[in-house]
């Protein structure tokens, strides 16, 4: 994988964007390398922002538009993978490998996620009470792992 700074709009992000709880790293961590055992030849996952390093308010001071969530340790943003197979977020949806972003999102699924955001023009799927279309998310997929015992 690698991680992606959205408001440098470069790689890596840093450091202090990345911070999540020890389930949510090994789960992001799992599902990166069993998508990657699945497709060998696909190209690497982008991983966005996580948290803080010690949480709270990642607002648009930040950088950005800024995250209502990702305060607490168990959100992660994570890149689709692109069609032309480079490394950055897609411009558009029509520039989404598809079948590998779906695949991603329904492995976060099996790996217990609680929410998934997807872009609405994306044309991904998953079970409604847990993939959710939200604007400002054709180009990376939000996923919130519950913390322990709330999934």
């Amino acid at each position: 994988f690698f991680t992606w700074n959205h408001v440098r709009g470069r790689t890596p992000s840093p450091a202090w964007r990345r911070h999540g709880t020890v389930r949510l790293v090994r789960t992001v961590l799992r599902v990166v390398r069993a998508h990657r055992r699945a497709h060998p030849r696909s190209p690497r996952v982008g991983i966005g922002d996580l948290s803080r390093p010690r949480g709270g308010p990642f607002g648009p001071s930040y950088g950005g538009r800024g995250h209502v969530s990702h305060q607490n340790g168990l959100d992660v943003d994570v890149l689709y993978p692109r069609r032309d197979r480079r490394e950055r977020p897609p411009q558009t949806a029509a520039g989404i490998d598809r079948r590998l972003a779906q695949d991603l999102v329904d492995r976060f699924v099996r790996a217990g996620a609680t929410t998934i955001y997807i872009g609405p023009a994306t044309g991904l799927k998953g079970p409604p009470a847990v993939v959710r279309k939200r604007v400002h998310h054709d180009d990376h997929l939000h996923v919130r792992i519950g913390a322990r015992g709330r999934h």
